[in-house]
């Protein structure tokens, strides 16, 4: 079969209309902006009238994030920010998305390339800052998560947070894939570099203010 037979394949028989539809199930389902594989499990687990192939969607719109833009536009984003925040009676923070609201926080930054660029799309003051507290116990949070495998095969008995010489338990990684907030605020709030995410008198304000190791 041809490419073009293939995506006749693949596109026949569903409107954009039954595809954009299609899409809001899977939403509706997993609470967060669909991904590839978010389809394939929902067309697997629930069986619906229409189970539209990934590559149905690549073919009728071009990509598959022009599908999500299609089926989601920035505007329903924006208005998803502010039923969030009229829920909580407060700007929300990027780890409110993942308890109340749709999308998730991660389709925010994808969307708009920020969390601050999402809430001055939404109209929101970006300007009014995350408490420090609640970065402080992020990060302690994501530092006592398991060891990745890069820190097991460090030497284990280190401090948690030990002087700016590139040995930090907590990697940039590591806070990118856990953390509730971009690492850039943690870096811009508490000090540092990718060298090391805090200086010196953070680092004695986390060791007094939580866990004593």
């Amino acid at each position: 079969m041809g490419t073009d037979d293939s995506e006749r394949a693949h596109t026949r028989g569903y409107t954009e209309t039954a595809l954009t539809k299609h899409l809001r199930a899977v939403n509706d389902a997993y609470q967060q902006l669909p991904t590839i594989a978010d389809l394939e499990k929902y067309n697997d687990e629930y069986d619906p009238e229409i189970t539209p192939h990934p590559q149905t969607y690549i073919s009728r719109f071009g990509s598959w994030t022009t599908a999500l833009e299609t089926t989601f536009p920035d505007a329903e984003l924006c208005r998803e920010l502010w039923r969030v925040a009229n829920q909580l009676d407060r700007r929300p923070y990027q780890d409110d998305l993942d308890g109340h609201g749709r999308f998730g926080s991660r389709a925010y930054q994808q969307r708009f390339g920020s969390w601050e660029a999402a809430l001055e799309a939404a109209e929101f003051d970006p300007s009014v800052r995350i408490p420090d507290e609640f970065l402080i116990d992020d990060l302690w949070r994501v530092a006592l998560l398991d060891k990745t495998d890069s820190e097991t095969k460090e030497n284990e008995k280190r401090q948690l947070f030990s002087t700016i010489d590139g040995r930090w338990s907590l990697s940039v990684e590591k806070l990118q894939q856990h953390g509730k907030y971009s690492y850039h605020t943690y870096i811009q709030r508490l000090g540092g570099s990718r060298g090391g995410l805090i200086g010196a008198e953070q680092q004695a304000g986390l060791r007094g203010s939580l866990i004593d190791f």
